[in-house]
């Protein structure tokens, strides 16, 4: 009946073929997984870099206007969420898990002396923010060194001459 007639011929893989290329296959998803954990690690610290960037700024804002005298200045410590937003009261959060203390900024305002102390500028003072976090439930730091330490120069909103125009004048802290 069917003389004549030619068939399509048909190739297949052999068994060894699809084998090796499922053996290929498991060692290039292996790679990829073995690269999570370090990318995830890489993801949290560039949050972790936006959000110290975030709460510098806020913590400088929070400094404005305070006097510039050297010591802890009344708005430290601040605590912010994980991701930069200032907590007013760390006992009054809404949901523990999402609005949580997440970092504790602790703020220092001191004399600059020595070599480093700049010529012709009398109320240059030296401000360093401690950045600790995680933070435990509390607001304490697990890890007893801040992860961020930042030192920056501060002066006041008016110079020493003030003091000629308004006696008692506190000079305040400027941006």
């Amino acid at each position: 009946m069917n003389a004549g007639k030619s068939f399509p011929q048909v190739s297949a893989f052999s068994l060894v073929e699809v084998t090796f290329s499922m053996a290929i296959a498991a060692v290039a998803l292996l790679a990829i997984i073995g690269m999570l954990p370090q990318a995830m690690e890489m993801s949290r610290d560039s949050a972790d870099r936006t959000a110290i960037g975030t709460i510098m700024e806020d913590a400088h804002d929070r400094m404005e206007g305070l006097p510039l005298e050297a010591g802890v200045p009344s708005v430290s410590p601040l605590f912010y969420d994980q991701r930069g937003r200032f907590i007013e009261d760390i006992e009054q959060v809404e949901d523990p898990l999402l609005d949580r203390a997440f970092f504790r900024l602790e703020l220092n305002i001191s004399e600059i002396e020595g070599a480093n102390a700049p010529e012709h500028i009398s109320d240059l003072k030296a401000a360093e923010m401690k950045i600790f976090w995680p933070l435990r439930d509390d607001g304490s730091s697990i890890d007893a060194e801040p992860k961020v330490r930042i030192s920056y120069y501060i002066n006041a909103l008016t110079g020493p001459e003030w003091q000629l125009i308004e006696p008692g004048f506190a000079p305040k802290i400027e941006r």
